[in-house]
């Protein structure tokens, strides 16, 4: 998959949020979170160039994507947080869409909560 559209897209939509959440959640400095972020970017850019290719209308485009956004983090810092610093730190970095009013974050499982599986995603409102 290339990194254009949609995965760029992404990372210009979270990249602050990310980046704040390392300092406020996973109480890492300003200094480190500016490192792992500018890491993270890199590392965001060769996963997804190793993505295939999905459809128009995939629906999970979105959530591999994402996924691949959380794992560049991660891999970039110097410690791993704990499955419950990790779920409030990707919740937290996730909520923009709903600042905008148009969608809201579900789910109803997650991997990291002993789910069948991960259904993470946005919901688009019904503004009418």
């Amino acid at each position: 998959m290339k990194y254009t559209g949609m995965p760029s897209a992404m990372w210009m939509l979270y990249k602050k949020s990310f980046r704040n959440h390392l300092v406020s959640d996973l109480g890492f400095t300003d200094d480190d979170a500016n490192r792992i972020s500018k890491q993270s970017k890199q590392k965001y850019r060769e996963i997804i160039e190793k993505l295939p290719g999905f459809e128009k209308a995939d629906r999970f485009k979105t959530n591999i994507v994402n996924c691949a956004m959380l794992i560049a983090f991660l891999q970039c810092m110097d410690r791993r947080p704990t499955v419950e610093e990790l779920t409030l730190f990707y919740e937290n970095a996730m909520t923009m869409s709903e600042l905008g009013g148009a969608s809201d974050f579900v789910r109803e499982y997650t991997l990291a909560s002993d789910g069948p599986y991960c259904d993470c995603g946005y919901k688009r409102r019904n503004l009418r």
